[in-house]
């Protein structure tokens, strides 16, 4: 039987988040290598150009690690895979014929929701959706970086 519950938040992200109690902190939590993310090989041009929209974004929050590279693939992946759905159900009708004659439902509909869900729970993961980033705190109120931000940089 699996875990019960939500998926863990990263370390990272709840820092980002701004976590205050010291004892949600997993200070032994493993690090990943700090490396610039290479583009994946054998990559459509509508796959790496997500990849290179989506990579930019980790790198300005500090959340872009080679560890990830397979599943930054997938939700890249993903992302194509609906906006060529959501083309297709743009030229043809929701109901369309079916192999006995009646009116079925088109099937890019369910390959678009699929590609919806894989989308959002990948973007969920990496911080992408407004949800996930709907409590980081870059700053404080007054406009400066908290102290106890390990994250912030010495000037």
């Amino acid at each position: 039987m699996g875990k019960r519950g939500p998926a863990p938040t990263p370390t990272v992200l709840k820092l980002l988040h701004g976590e205050r109690h010291r004892d949600r902190i997993n200070s032994d939590e493993p690090t990943p290598r700090p490396a610039d993310l290479q583009e994946p090989d054998g990559a459509s041009d509508e796959v790496l150009a997500v990849w290179r929209r989506i990579v930019a974004e980790l790198e300005a929050m500090n959340l872009a690690f080679p560890s990830d590279a397979d599943a930054l693939r997938c939700y890249c992946e993903a992302v194509v895979t609906h906006h060529k759905a959501s083309a297709i159900l743009k030229r043809t009708p929701v109901l369309v014929k079916g192999i006995h004659g009646n009116m079925v439902r088109n099937p890019a509909l369910q390959i678009q929701r699929d590609a919806a869900n894989t989308i959002r729970a990948f973007a969920q993961e990496f911080g992408l959706t407004p949800s996930a980033r709907s409590s980081i705190r870059a700053t404080d109120a007054a406009g400066g970086v908290p102290d106890d931000n390990p994250f912030a940089a010495d000037a």
